[in-house]
């Protein structure tokens, strides 16, 4: 990653959450809590660890039983250090960003 993405991905802002997500490669999802989020990514609270690159989803939205999320997204990991992974989320289509924005503008 050259500096000019990094700056430009930092200039995203991002906003604290402490949602439940499910996560990992599709078929082996695992529970996490969202530390933060922003228009193309989120840090995940995790015990799993995954390697920089591994493709994998994300499901918000799901309830404590539920194996799925109401919104899935594809997302690559992008750092993995001490319990936080951050992904970058990729080929949101038109509906999954109109959900996307709905919960990065609300108050909960």
């Amino acid at each position: 990653m050259t500096n000019d993405n990094t700056r430009e991905r930092r200039a995203n802002s991002r906003r604290a959450a402490d949602w439940r997500a499910l996560f990992g490669p599709p078929g082996d999802l695992s529970p996490g809590l969202l530390a933060d989020l922003s228009p193309i990514g989120v840090s995940i609270l995790s015990e799993r660890q995954f390697p920089v690159g591994t493709a994998i989803e994300v499901h918000l939205g799901a309830e404590e039983s539920e194996v799925r999320g109401r919104l899935k997204m594809r997302a690559i990991v992008r750092h993995c250090e001490r319990r936080r992974i951050g992904v970058h989320l990729v080929n949101v289509g038109p509906e999954q960003r109109d959900d996307w924005w709905k919960i990065m503008r609300s108050e909960s």
